[in-house]
C-alpha cells in the first residue's frame, strides 16, 4: 500500500502543465472575466494521476446574469487539444463568492486555492475573504466542536472502564472529528475534507502539536481508542482551550473531566 504521500507527484509545475496555460489565456481573452482560481489537489501541488482540473472562472455580476437570462453559458476549455473533462471548471461572481452564499461542506475547498489570473486584486480579496470562518461562526464552531470532543471522550472512557471496548472504540473514533471541527475553528479554519488533512494538519502546530504527531493521534483515535493515550491527549486538549478561553466548559462538568482523565487503565496493547 502507498504511504499518503509516495503516489503525489512532487514535481507538479503549473507553468509548465499546457492545459493550465490554455486556461489563462482563455481567461485574459474574455472581457467578462475578472479572475481565475485553480483549485483542489493541483492547486497545492499535491498531484496524482486521477487528478482532473478545478477552476474557477470569476465573472462580473453583470456577465453571470447575461449568462442565466439568454441561456448562453461560455464553453470554458475549448481551446484545449486534446480535449478534458471540463465539468469542474465552471463560473461564479463576486456576488456568489460570499460566505453566507457558498454551501458549507464546499467552503473547506477554498483554502486549497492557487490565483491564475487576476488582473485587479479583486478576485484575491474576495477568495481570501473565504479562506477564513467568519469571527462568530469560528466560535460558535469551538464551542460545538469542543463539548462534543468532551462528551465523547468521557463516554469512551466510561466504556472502557466497565469494559465496554467495543463502545469504548467507537466513541473514541467518533471525537477524532469533534476534536478536528474544535482545533481548526480555533485558528478560525474551515475543517478540511478528511482526504485532504494530511495536507493542513501542519497549520495547527503552532497550537503545540509536533511535526506529524497529530496524524498519529488521531490513527490511534480511530483505530485503537486505547485510554490511556486519550487521557494524555484530553490533558492536552483541556489545557489548549483553556488557555484559549473555553475553560469554561470543562468546568460545567464539576470535576467529572478531571475524575475521567484520572482513572487507572490497564494497558490495551
Amino acid at each position: 500500500m502507498l504511504t499518503d504521500d509516495e503516489s503525489m507527484s512532487t514535481n507538479y509545475d503549473i507553468n509548465t502543465d499546457d492545459v493550465i496555460q490554455a486556461l489563462i489565456a482563455e481567461a485574459k481573452a474574455d472581457p467578462d472575466v475578472i479572475g481565475l482560481v485553480l483549485i483542489g489537489s493541483r492547486a497545492i501541488g499535491a498531484v496524482t494521476p486521477e487528478s482532473d482540473y478545478d477552476a474557477i472562472f470569476v465573472v462580473t455580476d453583470e456577465a453571470l446574469a447575461r449568462y442565466e437570462q439568454t441561456q448562453t453559458i461560455p464553453a470554458r476549455g475549448a481551446t484545449i487539444t486534446p480535449l478534458i473533462n471540463t465539468k469542474d471548471i465552471w463560473n461564479e461572481s463576486p456576488s456568489n463568492l460570499q460566505v453566507e452564499k457558498v454551501e458549507s461542506w464546499f467552503l473547506p475547498t477554498y483554502a486549497e486555492t492557487r490565483m491564475l489570473y487576476d488582473p485587479t486584486g479583486e478576485t484575491a480579496r474576495l477568495i481570501d475573504a473565504l479562506r477564513q470562518m467568519p469571527t462568530d461562526q469560528a466560535q460558535a464552531a469551538v464551542t460545538n466542536g469542543y463539548g462534543a470532543y468532551l462528551n465523547g471522550m468521557f463516554r469512551s472512557l466510561k466504556s472502557w472502564r466497565w469494559g465496554n471496548e467495543l463502545g469504548g472504540r467507537m466513541e473514541a473514533a467518533q471525537t477524532a472529528d469533534y476534536l478536528l471541527n474544535a482545533l481548526f475553528a480555533l485558528e478560525r479554519q474551515w475543517r478540511p475534507y478528511s482526504s485532504r488533512l494530511i495536507f493542513h494538519l501542519d497549520q495547527l502546530e503552532p497550537q503545540g502539536w509536533q511535526s506529524g504527531e497529530l496524524r498519529t493521534i488521531l490513527l490511534d483515535l480511530i483505530s485503537t481508542g486505547d485510554p490511556n493515550r486519550q487521557q494524555i491527549l484530553g490533558r492536552r486538549v483541556t489545557a489548549l482551550l483553556r488557555e484559549r478561553g473555553f475553560g469554561h466548559m470543562e468546568d460545567e462538568w464539576n470535576g467529572r473531566i478531571e475524575q475521567a482523565l484520572s482513572w487507572v487503565f490497564a494497558s490495551t496493547l
